[in-house]
């Protein structure tokens, strides 16, 4: 749960039971777990699809390849910059 400590637990509980009143925290704290399973399988799935992508080899080289692309587009245009640079200073 990230870094609650139990004394703020305690202070979410206590702050559950006055707004919600015993009746309900226990089904608003059940729908609250849920919610927390969701994400944690939603965050798991995603970070394997992430995973497998990145291990993919075709992917990975072609992400490579046109990484190494757009790098020597920028070195081309910097070139120009500076062509077009020393053209002003000289005129």
């Amino acid at each position: 749960m990230g870094n609650i400590g139990g004394g703020e637990v305690l202070v979410i509980l206590l702050l559950g039971l006055l707004l919600l009143g015993p009746e309900r925290l226990p089904e608003f704290a059940r729908k609250i777990g849920k919610f927390l399973t969701d994400v944690k399988r939603m965050s798991r799935s995603f970070q394997e699809e992430l995973r497998s992508a990145v291990e993919d080899p075709e992917i990975e080289s072609k992400a490579r390849a046109q990484g190494a692309l757009l790098k020597q587009e920028e070195q081309e245009q910097e070139e120009q910059a500076n062509i077009n640079d020393l053209k002003d200073q000289s005129s």
